[in-house]
């Protein structure tokens, strides 16, 4: 079975940095944890845009 997931870029509204975000296909309001800020902000992110990419079998094998 093909597991998919999306990774996209998200700015954080607070520091305004970029974070890169994995989650699961499908999942297109996420809670994202901003590794910049320095106690750790907390935001709500919005996928519009994002690449699938297929997840590997070899770690299952």
């Amino acid at each position: 079975m093909v597991h998919t997931h999306w990774e996209y870029d998200s700015i954080c509204p607070h520091c305004g940095r970029t974070n890169h975000v994995k989650a699961p296909a499908g999942e297109h309001v996420v809670r994202v944890h901003c590794t910049h800020c320095s106690h750790g902000y907390e935001y709500t992110h919005v996928v519009q845009q994002f690449s699938e990419v297929v997840d590997s079998d070899e770690e299952n094998t």
